[in-house]
């Protein structure tokens, strides 16, 4: 043991032990203070994005935002984007520095949530489902809704009373109506009702339906969304064949409706799946206004990552999913013509051009 040799060994490896202690150390620091220097499987573990996307996010909303001083505290706007980012990740916390800040400043890229409006864009829409397994022609767009659990607001409140957010699964939510198309972008998001409003109703008062109405009025009658049976079959709307005794081709064509409608599915379990302060376990801790602002964040940001190709993400299973109250809407009028039967006159047409066979 008193071998000079031995003891200056001993002596190099405490030193080399030290030294990568302070280098873990200084690591650890780096990392703490800049998160964008973080590993990248480590960075999207944590915030659910790649670390491009989050640097580029930061260069978008720098001008939307403000650095805060609090006393001696100093919040820089970056750090705002990256708490934000990491609670819409998790939902693990509820009070976050930038949530409020952030949300406001993603309103100004709303415009990346955009409905096809023109027969250009209407065609891109069509051929994007057409070359999906069991396409069929004039497919726009997939709808459905999905509930965001949130925090029953005080049954007293003369604005957002707590018993209408009560949903039929018995807890509190917003009923979230989403149109996805064919790559799981999503092309419109309305997050303005209480969880014990029907899928049907929602879609009832929507802009997208007044905007598909005059479309169809224009002449743009071979252009339609693909809906659950919880709503109501529309020229604009196409819904799967009820009843048991199906011919062949409304067999066929409930297949393939089926198929194709499995994207709106698909992205529930995305969007939820990579924003999990989204999910039922999570709970949103706030008034349905600011809810509301979380959930189209989300919303704004998985578009984000759909354009960037940045999809790989585990989905989470929705609970709605395949859950549909069926709609019992079946003698709305317009004007003087009898929906549901010009409805039914269109679906059949569809049936016997691409499912006879």
């Amino acid at each position: 043991m008193d071998n000079p040799a031995f003891i200056l060994l001993i002596n190099a490896l405490e030193h080399v032990e030290e030294i990568n202690q302070q280098r873990l150390y200084r690591r650890q620091l780096r990392d703490a203070s800049d998160p964008l220097s973080l590993p990248e499987t480590t960075f999207k573990n944590m915030y659910r994005i790649s670390r491009q996307m989050a640097h580029g996010l930061i260069v978008d909303l720098d001008p939307h935002l403000h650095d805060t001083r609090r006393n001696v505290l100093y919040i820089p706007k970056n750090l705002k984007i990256l708490a934000a980012l990491q609670f819409y990740a998790h939902g693990s916390y509820q009070k976050v520095v930038g949530i409020y800040e952030v949300n406001v400043a993603l309103e100004n890229f709303y415009h990346l949530i955009h409905f096809p409006s023109t027969p250009e864009e209407c065609a891109v829409e069509k051929q994007r489902f057409m070359s999906l397994p069991n396409g069929f022609p004039g497919i726009i767009g997939a709808i459905d809704c999905t509930h965001v659990a949130i925090i029953a607001p005080p049954h007293e409140d003369p604005h957002y009373p707590g018993m209408v957010f009560l949903n039929r699964k018995g807890y509190c939510s917003i009923n979230v109506q989403i149109i996805c198309n064919a790559n799981l972008r999503i092309l419109a998001i309305n997050s303005r009702f209480p969880g014990s409003v029907h899928d049907s109703a929602i879609w009832s008062t929507s802009l997208i339906r007044r905007h598909l109405i005059a479309m169809h009025d224009e002449g743009n009658q071979n252009s339609w969304l693909i809906g659950d049976s919880g709503y109501p079959l529309e020229p604009w709307l196409l819904t799967p064949v009820a009843g048991i005794n199906l011919t062949d081709p409304e067999r066929r064509y409930n297949m393939g409706h089926k198929s194709v409608r499995n994207v709106i599915e698909r992205l529930n379990g995305v969007l939820k799946g990579r924003f999990r302060c989204l999910g039922r376990a999570r709970m949103l801790h706030y008034s349905p206004p600011v809810a509301a602002k979380i959930i189209n964040s989300c919303a704004v940001l998985h578009n984000l990552c759909v354009d960037r190709g940045e999809i790989d993400v585990e989905e989470e299973i929705d609970e709605n999913m395949g859950d549909d109250i069926p709609c019992d809407i079946h003698n709305e009028n317009y004007g003087d013509n009898n929906v549901l039967i010009r409805g039914r006159n269109i679906r059949n047409r569809v049936i016997r051009n691409h499912f006879m066979n």
